[in-house]
């Protein structure tokens, strides 16, 4: 094998979903020491904390999603919120719409907004298979993420996520152009940190 194809394939494998599971969900994201909604101590996907009240997602949630919270910590909270509804779908439901309302009243001039909003809806999409039912009403999530990205469009956390969402299912043009963006990112530990572990 040549060194020059040799080099092709490693290049390759390194835009290659790192883990298997649906990928919005099954993967944590490193987020340091930033607040986020409580968890267990467990080192799994789904390391939910037993004593936490459900009923308090949707307002807890809103309450992490300040505009000054990192688009990880966004990814992190909103994954674990997906991961409480799974046992309390009225939250789930419940904080679906609020999200939603809060990006109808902005349209589309509020990046987080959109984010948060279409982040959750893929979010949801990918859960299908625990939930049992389709809380989006086929909403595509990736479109409001691509919305956000409108206003930040060298965000390297935001094209992580597109990235993330693009990889399931495939889109590989778009995931690949989201991911070479995301990469482009220069001292940034923990984005680099979670690249590596999501991505090979």
């Amino acid at each position: 094998m040549s060194n020059r194809l040799l080099l092709v394939l490693t290049l390759l494998g390194t835009a290659s979903v790192a883990q298997a599971g649906p990928p919005l969900i099954c993967h944590p994201y490193n987020i340091g020491d930033a607040k986020s909604l409580p968890w267990g101590s467990g080192s799994g996907w789904d390391a939910k904390d037993p004593s936490y009240e459900t009923k308090s997602v949707p307002a807890d949630t809103l309450a992490l999603l300040g505009t000054q919270t990192p688009v990880l910590v966004r990814m992190e909270t909103l994954r674990r919120a997906v991961l409480y509804g799974a046992v309390d779908h009225d939250s789930a439901r419940s904080l679906l719409a609020q999200l939603r309302d809060r990006q109808v009243s902005v349209g589309k001039s509020d990046a987080l907004a959109n984010f948060d909003y279409g982040y959750f809806l893929a979010s949801l999409k990918q859960i299908e298979w625990l939930y049992k039912e389709d809380l989006t009403g086929g909403v595509d999530g990736y479109k409001y993420v691509l919305d956000a990205l409108a206003f930040h469009p060298d965000s390297p956390e935001m094209h992580f996520a597109a990235a993330i969402i693009a990889s399931s299912p495939m889109r590989q043009a778009e995931r690949d152009l989201h991911l070479s963006k995301a990469r482009s990112a220069k001292n940034d530990v923990l984005l680099a940190r979670n690249l590596q572990s999501h991505f090979q």
